[in-house]
């Protein structure tokens, strides 16, 4: 369209001509096309401001042992692609100490972004830097060497001289090609590196071949062996840890005698190709490697518990030197009686490794100690009955029985509960007592009637997190009939419910119309009356104590309302109790399955309406 419009003006410029035509001279043609036409086409971009054609890193190690370091000098050929502006070029890792870095000849203005030494320049085409590093060495295992940040280039070489007077073998990981040589006392290595983000260069001792004669040198083996047994009912859990430590050659097979009655378990250790036992009892170990120095074979196994025969213990084939050292624990209501050993002493618990005594739970009753040979411990074991333990237990009961003016009561019971497999709780309510409401964790219940009268609440189990069980609450309200109260002096007797399972504290509230009081020195009964409780009551939450409880609690209700046994359909009905009047209070520490109840004379002033 601008062509066309300066076109146009040249129309109407002096130059028309009779024919309707414009004759314009060629360059100024060409000048007019390059200018409105040509200018307007799309610049290409490169897609990246740079590239780094080829890094080479030559180095040489300077000095011996932790003051070691290697001095690098780094080569790159890189094109800057961006036409116009700044360009940042990320050249070498910061982690290294730069010495000097220069661009074409001259000092090069580099500055740190990102962890990298960058270059930033304004100049587009081809640039070459050089720069020259110092990085510390590591050492470790009979290893030296060092790891640096990787340049993006297109194509890495390494070069690596250090002097030792000793062969060494070099290690690049990653590398696709390294060649090592060397010159009197200067080892070399090259590499050729793919593009990665890291460079790790390494070098140790190289280990000479073994001559034929060192080859054919016999392997000295030594060993100490560990082990724990585990007495339980009916069976022997034994777990032993054999320490191999290996001179002079290498091995990668060893052999393990047990008696053949035993079942083994598991076999442990590192490098285990396979292993196999014989019907004899023996096992065979192989290794995937040659083992020297210090190796370490576990081995698991158990038998029948047999009162009076020996403990199991492992036989090593092969050893030179061999120290046994041997712990037996109770796992269950046993009794160890230790008989005379053979090729064993029994030494103090104390004596024994921490890695026997660390190993168990359970407190290690016996201790012997060997060197080795035929050993034989005799172990006789007196297995006793277990004893009926507490699974249900009330830390608080906290009571409130209203009595109203026509003698009637209405009790509420709470009860923090802690359960560990009791199905019900038995409740012996008071004869002609009527159950208004039952709930168990804050959810209501339907209760059941006994074979042998009162109710069978149903409960859940605590939770054990923590390794302590978590109290849940259990609340029941029921109402008995009763005589209208006297006018003047009475007595009266009131009871509450036992039931089956042992309660900490009981604490009573015994709440008498505001007409009537309690005749000093008149009370008697099974529970104590005090002019306050010797502490506020302590109950549950609403479900329980915690969150991971209150999920197990609703996960067991859930399951037992699913059964039946929390009256399907039920919802829970809260019973109020109107707590007014005279209250008076009761306690007892302990109570156990007996009676509860108390009686006293009261005073009774009826008004005259």
């Amino acid at each position: 369209m601008t062509l066309v419009l300066f076109l146009s003006m040249a129309f109407a410029a002096p130059f028309n001509s009779g024919a309707g035509k414009v004759e314009l001279p060629w360059n100024d043609f060409n000048t007019l096309y390059s200018k409105y036409v040509l200018d307007q086409q799309p610049k290409v971009v490169s897609p990246r401001d740079w590239t780094l054609d080829r890094a080479v890193f030559t180095g040489s190690v300077v000095g011996q042992g932790e003051d070691a370091y290697a001095v690098v000098k780094l080569n790159l050929r890189g094109v800057v692609h961006k036409k116009e502006g700044w360009t940042t070029v990320p050249l070498l890792g910061a982690s290294t100490a730069l010495r000097s870095a220069t661009l074409g000849g001259k000092d090069a203005a580099l500055f740190v972004q990102s962890g990298y030494y960058t270059l930033i320049t304004d100049k587009p085409g081809n640039f070459e830097a050089n720069l020259e590093f110092v990085v510390k060495l590591f050492t470790g295992d009979g290893e030296t060497g060092f790891t640096l940040p990787l340049p993006s280039a297109g194509a890495t070489v390494v070069g690596l001289s250090v002097q030792s007077a000793d062969e060494l073998e070099f290690s690049v990981p990653g590398a696709q090609g390294l060649n090592a040589t060397s010159v009197g006392n200067e080892r070399r290595v090259e590499a050729y590196v793919p593009a990665m983000s890291s460079l790790t260069v390494s070098w140790a001792r190289k280990v000479k071949d073994q001559t034929e004669a060192e080859a054919k040198r016999e392997a000295r083996v030594y060993a100490e062996t560990r082990t724990l047994v585990g007495v339980s009912e009916g069976v022997l859990t034994c777990k032993a840890d054999i320490d191999y430590t290996v001179l002079h050659n290498k091995i990668d097979k060893f052999h393990v005698d047990l008696p053949p009655e035993v079942t083994v378990l598991d076999v442990r250790g590192n490098g285990i190709r396979n292993w196999t036992q014989s019907k004899t009892g023996g096992i065979d170990v192989e290794l995937n490697y040659g083992a020297e120095g210090l190796y370490r074979l576990g081995i698991d196994y158990e038998r029948a518990l047999v009162s009076g025969a020996d403990i199991p213990l492992v036989r090593l084939s092969g050893v030179t030197r061999e120290t046994d050292y041997v712990g037996v624990d109770a796992r269950s209501a046993v009794e160890l009686v230790a008989k005379g050993a053979t090729g064993a002493v029994p030494i103090d618990v104390r004596e024994l490794p921490a890695a026997i005594t660390g190993a168990t739970d359970f407190p290690v009753l016996l201790a012997y100690r060997a060197r080795g040979g035929d050993v034989k411990i005799p172990l006789e074991v007196k297995q006793h009955p277990d004893m009926d333990m507490l699974v249900t237990l009330v830390d608080t009961t906290s009571a409130e029985t209203l009595v109203t003016e026509d003698g009637r009561r209405m009790t509420r019971v709470r009860y923090g509960v802690r359960n560990n497999r009791k199905q019900f709780l038995k409740v012996s309510i008071p004869d002609g007592a009527e159950v208004w409401s039952a709930s168990v964790a804050g959810r209501g219940v339907k209760v059941a009637r006994g074979e042998k009268g009162g109710v069978l609440v149903p409960l859940v189990r605590s939770d054990a997190s923590g390794g302590a069980l978590s109290a849940f609450l259990v609340e029941l309200v029921y109402v008995e009939g009763g005589g209208e109260l006297a006018k003047g002096r009475g007595e009266m007797k009131v009871e509450l419910p036992r039931v089956d399972a042992p309660t900490s504290v009981l604490q009573w509230t015994v709440y008498l119309p505001s007409t009537a009081t309690i005749l000093p020195r008149t009370s008697e009964g099974t529970v104590r009356r005090v002019d306050w409780f010797s502490a506020a009551p302590v109950l549950p939450a609403e479900a329980v104590v915690s969150q991971n409880a209150r999920q197990a609690v609703n996960a067991e209700v859930q399951n037992q309302g699913e059964t039946g046994a929390l009256g399907q359909g039920v919802e829970p009905v809260e019973v109020q109790l109107p707590l007014t009047g005279n209250a008076y209070f009761f306690e007892k520490t302990l109570v156990l399955d007996e009676q509860l109840w108390v009686g006293f004379d009261y005073r009774h002033k009826v008004k005259v309406r």
